[in-house]
C-alpha cells in the first residue's frame, strides 16, 4: 500500500503515520484523496509542524506529536 499523500498549507506532503485508510478506525479529521477517505490525527498539530518546517516533504505522527521527516 502507498502512503498518502495530502496538501497541507498549499503544498503537498507524504504522511508516513498518523493516519488511517478504513472508515471505522482511527480518530482523527477526514480528508479526501482520489476516490479514498483518509482520517488524519490531531489534524491540528500537523498544520502546526508544517508551518514550523515549510520545507518538509513528509511526516510522521509520533507519541502524539507531528514530526517532518524529510
Amino acid at each position: 500500500m502507498a502512503l498518502p499523500k495530502i496538501v497541507v498549507r498549499g503544498k503537498q506532503v507524504i504522511l508516513l503515520s498518523g493516519y488511517c485508510q478504513d472508515d471505522d478506525k482511527g480518530t482523527g479529521d477526514v480528508r479526501r484523496l482520489g476516490g479514498r477517505t483518509v482520517k488524519v490525527d490531531a489534524e491540528d498539530k500537523l498544520l502546526l509542524a508544517a508551518q514550523r518546517n515549510p520545507d518538509a516533504v513528509a511526516f510522521g505522527y509520533v507519541a502524539g506529536v507531528w514530526v517532518a521527516s524529510a
